[in-house]
């Protein structure tokens, strides 16, 4: 349908349809339809071929031109008598994307009626000035009641239209050209019509031509009747400039609010919230007091300090500004629409990779309706990163207007919440500021202007987040922090000082942070951009300029040694001088190697009458390790080397923890089916033995080898006999070291290799294969250094040489 020159005649269904009888609008002889690439085809079925064929079949002539293929001059040279014009629906921004839309709307105006849909009302409101940004939401098919004010387009136009939105841009209503004025919003009051007051030149933000807009052709119709560009010129559709008051009459026009007495996308979004609010407050389990039970009982996780945490940044090196890092975890946004899919990472795995490469804290979205988030999202947030050592602390980033949803932080992971002044009146901000900290939340308060900042501080608060974006309109200013900061310094001196201050919104890379930085600016929030990386990790440290830490760091060159079963004081002395890193004691009655805790005595005090051997200090990289890091390099670093290892098989709590205490032991090896809890009861660290059949079955019951926070290190070790209650250890058999490997390497992307002990018929002859292949952090051995069921001495040494030179 479009010609090479970029012309397009009418449809030949459409012309024959129009040409076969008098027109039903004859003043519409010469109709130019500027496309701005809206797929202008019989076979798209786009905007812009509904809208042709519309404006054809009620009696108009019309061509269709792209936009971007014809220049003025060309235009009026090749329709000379042009009666109207039309700016079609398209994607993009019209200062890029509309061709010759924009430039044509100014020759025009005034001269013959001008129509814009969709992206034309874009065109327009640039046209005369106004600035067109993203909108406060994202609409795609959405329809929507329209209002009006009767006159033009809108003439004998029903109250309460429906019209099919699609759109992501919006005029900014704050630069409303004095020139144009608003024809029609929704019911909720985003601006539907915009219409010039002297001249012919209607446009609407949604699509009357659309199959589920409600009276498009009557619209189209009213456009077609024009036959003047100026409202004087054309009788009966009255001047939009004119002073008649509109009434709310039966069956006729309602009069449409004025701009102030909108709702703004913070005062929607305020309104939903108490509604949402109101019903959790009535959900069985979820009242008030229920909450507050929860409290009370400790069951929520624990807190770290928000305000210590973000001056403990990982950027704080020397010769560097100190910069925090706010990473945030949100699914949604209203200017942006959906930032994730199906494909997308879990909220838990994006927050994970934000932990590791050094965010100091996570900001999680819990706004369900605009934003999508959810409070499961912060708990499971909380979960994935509970368990690390410097662990960031958790933001619940959401529309504070009720201590109800502190408590609700609270239980649900939270360290700190998000206040927005600009929400609160002084007082609420006052009782919802000092509850927060009565949980022992110090709040994250954000402010746009210095009115607000000046109540932030009335009340207080220690951390000061200024948000870049106006949440009344959305609209973007990256210098509100600068203003804000300039502020800080100049009225409050050394007292503003002492106000940590965060840029929120609009970060998108790392020259926004080093600007920041050298403004004094404590941190940064950066949400959007982080959500769209493909590799979070990476950009995390691109934003700080931290280098990602190097495994070999944390992680023995060397794979450690394990002698275990040890019986006698002699034999465990030959193993200590070897270079054993630890020596197992077997506390299982049924074990031919068990001893009493009086053989386990003389056996500690002879290894430990040696002089000690130096260690190596613990690598500075372990305030971003994980979990499984910290306590393997611990473990390896320890200073009283070699390091004994109690071994048990399912024993009383109360022999545990006597052996433990009576003797001194430094690990505890749990080699049955024990407890998980009763890691945290050992008071030392714990090793915990994985049970793995010889023909590699049963991988799924190894997942609890990966869960942090209980056992320093996993041991993995053939099972001996079947059944469930089958345990492991002393048989002398090799399982498949694919097991072990594939466990190994199993971890998340942003983790390190898991550390593991190597375990089952290790000796001489194997373990250097074993080693090559898996790679473990350690090897255990014990009747694969025994002649006749006694430790060798020859075999013991040959055993650790071959290790520590593999």
């Amino acid at each position: 349908m479009v010609q090479p020159n970029g012309e397009a005649a009418s449809a030949p269904s459409a012309s024959t349809s129009a040409s076969s009888s008098k027109p039903f609008i004859a003043g519409a002889s010469d109709v130019v339809m500027l496309d701005n690439y809206d797929s202008f085809s019989i076979a798209a079925l786009s905007f812009t071929w509904n809208l042709y064929q519309y404006l054809c079949l009620l009696g108009a002539k019309v061509t269709v031109i792209r936009s971007e293929s014809i220049t003025l001059p060309e235009l009026e040279a090749r329709h000379p008598n042009l009666t109207h014009l039309v700016i079609s629906p398209g994607p993009g921004h019209p200062l890029r994307d509309s061709g010759i839309s924009i430039p044509a709307i100014k020759h025009y105006a005034g001269k013959i009626p001008i129509l814009g849909v969709c992206m034309g009302l874009q065109c327009i409101y640039t046209a005369y000035g106004g600035v067109v940004d993203t909108a406060g939401e994202v609409i795609h098919g959405k329809t929507s009641a329209v209002q009006h004010d009767g006159k033009g387009l809108f003439r004998n136009v029903s109250q309460g239209v429906l019209a099919t939105r699609y759109h992501s841009l919006a005029a900014r209503l704050s630069t409303l050209p004095e020139e144009l004025e608003v024809t029609s919003r929704t019911e909720s009051g985003i601006v539907m019509g915009i219409r010039h007051r002297e001249y012919a030149l209607e446009s609407v933000q949604y699509h009357p031509e659309s199959i589920l807009s409600e009276e498009g052709k009557l619209m189209l119709g009213n456009f077609l009747h024009l036959t003047s560009g100026l409202w004087t010129g054309n009788p009966g559709y009255e001047s939009a400039s004119s002073s008649a008051p509109i009434t709310a009459k039966a069956n006729g026009p309602l009069p449409i609010p004025a701009a102030a007495a909108l709702p703004t996308i913070l005062n929607r979004i305020e309104q939903q919230r108490s509604i949402d609010i109101a019903r959790s407050k009535a959900t069985p389990g979820a009242t008030p007091s229920d909450l507050a039970s929860l409290i009370s009982l400790h069951v929520p996780p624990p807190l770290i300090s928000f305000h210590r945490r973000l001056q403990a940044s990982a950027s704080a090196t020397p010769g560097q500004p100190h910069m925090a890092l706010l990473a945030e975890v949100k699914r949604a946004s209203p200017s942006k629409g959906d930032l994730v899919d199906a494909s997308s990472p879990s909220a838990a795995s994006i927050g994970l990779s934000y932990a590791l490469a050094g965010a100091s804290v996570i900001s999680v979205l819990t706004e369900p309706k605009w934003f999508k988030g959810c409070l499961d999202d912060m708990r499971a947030v909380r979960a994935a990163v509970d368990a690390l050592p410097n662990r960031p602390a958790i933001l619940r980033k959401d529309f504070i207007s009720d201590s109800y949803q502190i408590d609700e932080a609270r239980i649900y992971g939270a360290d700190t919440v998000l206040l927005i002044v600009a929400m609160l009146t002084d007082e609420k901000l006052a009782h919802l500021y000092g509850y927060s900290v009565a949980r022992g939340m110090e709040p994250l308060v954000e402010v746009n202007n210095a009115e607000e900042l000046d109540r932030a501080l009335k009340v207080g608060a220690k951390v000061i987040g200024v948000n870049n974006r106006n949440l009344h309109d959305f609209e973007v200013d990256m210098g509100t922090t600068t203003r804000i900061a300039d502020v800080i310094k100049e009225k409050y001196g050394a007292e503003g000082g002492e106000v940590i201050l965060v840029a929120l919104s609009g970060i998108t890379g790392r020259a926004d942070v080093d600007r920041y930085a050298a403004q004094g600016v404590g941190g940064v929030l950066v949400g959007e951009s982080l959500m769209r990386a493909k590799d979070k990790g990476a950009f995390v440290r691109e934003l700080l300029s931290i280098e990602a830490p190097a495994e070999a760091a944390i992680t023995p060159n060397k794979s450690l040694v394990k002698i275990c079963g040890l019986k006698t004081p002699e034999a465990a002395l030959i193993a200590a001088e070897a270079g054993a890193d630890f020596l197992g004691l077997v506390f299982v009655e049924k074990s031919k190697r068990n001893v009493t805790h009086a053989e386990a005595k003389a056996i500690i005090t002879a290894v430990r009458a040696r002089p000690t051997p130096p260690s190596t200090p613990l690598p500075a990289s372990l305030e971003s390790a994980d979990w499984f890091a910290l306590q393997s390099a611990r473990l390896a670093s320890h200073p009283r080397k070699p390091l004994f290892v109690g071994v048990f098989q399912n024993p009383s709590l109360s022999f545990l923890l006597d052996t433990v205490d009576s003797l001194g032991l430094d690990v505890v090896q749990f080699h049955g089916s024990e407890p998980t809890g009763w890691a945290r009861l050992a008071g030392v660290p714990v090793i915990k033995a994985f049970h793995v059949d010889s023909d590699s079955e049963g991988e799924d019951s190894l997942k609890e080898a990966t869960r942090p926070g209980f056992h320093s290190v996993a041991l993995l070790d053939t099972k001996v006999g079947s059944g469930k209650n089958a345990l492991s250890g002393g048989a002398g058999k090799v399982f498949d070291w694919g097991v072990a490997k594939r466990l190994v390497e199993s971890r998340a992307d942003g983790l390190p290799n898991l550390p593991i002990l190597l375990a089952g018929g290790l000796d001489i002859e194997n373990v250097e294969s074993a080693i090559q292949q898996v790679r473990p952090w350690a090897v255990d051995v014990s009747g694969g250094v025994e002649t006749g069921g006694v430790k060798d001495a020859e075999k013991i040494k040959a055993f650790i040489k071959l290790v520590k030179s593999t």
